[in-house]
Parts: structure tokens; C-alpha cells; sequence
């Protein structure tokens, strides 16, 4: 069985060593390229293609934030999650909109960043929980301003496809319980994000709670 490959960016080579002995604890996980900054990351792109990138926000030359950006106009399947110690919220938006699949603390658990790379590398989403909180509270705040018209015609498996996704399912379990493909799935999605005019899981699962397509 192939393993998940990663690539850290983070402009710190302590907790870059740090992460690096925390991840070989997992066997089906293995380390292919390392970067202290953006533009670092960039250069690494053309001739390494990891499964999962753990991206730090402040560096020098190009930070995380452009990082991701540029990275996915290039890669848009590259798979990115967040590792930070900001919980501003300004942050987590930013880096939401940019098309991360994930947003982590630097101090997360073991067993945090198994789930995460799993969760993530399947279809899925990873977010620590003061990030969902965070989120969820601004949810909230937003559902107090108007509301944008919820009359997208789904359909009654797209209405099921979309309950499963925001309950953090990635697409295999998704696939698993509604007895179809995970090319089918991943159909379902891609009209979905159509019909939202949404960008990527996350986004969808936000414009979703939003507007009360779903119940918290």
C-alpha cells in the first residue's frame, strides 16, 4: 500500500524537526520535501507532487497565505492544511477562501494530526475545534444579516450528499453509505459547488449552515 506524502513549509527549523520526528510515528505516512518559506515551497512543486502540504502563515519572501494561492492556480488538487499558531479570525477566513482543507494548531495532539492527514488525504475536511468554533460563531453572526436566496433545485440525492459532507464525511464514507462511487460522489460535488457558486468544501459547508440549508 502506497503511503500519504507531505511536504512541510515552515520558516522555523525546530518545529520543522519537531514535526518531522512527530510524523514518522505513522507508518503510512512519509516526508518527501521540506521548505522554510513560500517561495522555497513553490520551487519544491515542479519537481515534488505531495499527497498533503502542512503550511505555515507568516514567512519571509512569500507567506503562506500567497503560498496557497499560487499553489493552487498551479496544482488545484494539492491538498493544504494550515499549521499555526494564529486563531485570528481575519486568518482562518483568508486562508478558508484560498482553498485550504484543513486549519490546525501548532499544539494539536498525536492523535490530532493522524485524523487530520486521513481525514484530508479521503476527500475530507480537518479543522481544530477552537477553529470550528470560531467559525460556527461566525456563522451565526451571519445568519442574523439577509439571507441569499436558498432555491438551488437540488436534488434529493445532491440534499443527502450535501447533509453528509457537512457532517465532516469524507468522500469514501460518503460513497460507503450512499452505495456509489466516489467518482460519483465526487460528480455530485462538483454540481454542488455549481449550484452555490462555492469553491470547495469548505466554502460549501459554510454558504450551507449560512443559509440554513442544513441544521446546525
Amino acid at each position: 500500500m502506497s503511503k500519504i506524502s507531505l511536504i512541510i513549509v515552515d520558516d522555523h527549523k525546530i518545529f520543522r524537526d519537531g514535526l518531522k520526528l512527530l510524523l514518522s510515528r505513522f507508518p503510512n505516512v512519509e516526508l518527501i520535501g521540506e521548505a522554510s518559506d513560500g517561495a522555497e515551497f513553490l520551487d519544491l512543486l515542479e519537481n515534488k507532487k505531495p499527497d498533503i502540504v502542512f503550511m505555515d502563515i507568516n514567512m519571509p519572501k512569500i507567506n503562506g497565505l500567497e503560498a496557497t494561492k499560487l499553489a493552487l492556480q498551479r496544482y488545484p488538487d494539492l491538498k493544504i492544511i494550515i499549521l499555526t499558531t494564529f486563531l485570528e479570525e481575519e486568518y482562518i477566513e483568508q486562508m478558508i477562501t484560498a482553498g485550504v482543507e484543513g486549519y490546525m494548531l501548532k499544539n494539536s495532539e498525536l492523535d490530532e494530526f493522524d485524523k487530520a492527514i486521513n481525514r484530508v488525504f479521503y476527500g475530507g475536511n480537518y479543522f481544530s475545534e477552537e477553529i470550528v468554533g470560531m467559525i460556527l460563531s461566525n456563522i451565526k453572526r451571519l445568519r442574523t444579516q439577509k439571507k441569499i436566496s436558498n432555491k438551488h433545485n437540488f436534488t434529493p440525492r445532491e440534499t443527502e450528499i450535501l447533509r453528509l459532507i457537512c457532517k465532516g464525511l469524507s468522500n469514501e464514507q460518503i460513497a460507503e453509505s450512499t452505495f456509489v462511487s466516489v467518482k460519483t460522489i465526487e460528480k455530485h460535488k462538483s454540481i454542488l459547488f455549481q449550484k452555490t457558486n462555492t469553491q470547495n468544501t469548505v466554502n460549501l459547508v459554510i454558504y450551507a449552515f449560512k443559509n440554513e440549508l442544513i441544521d446546525f
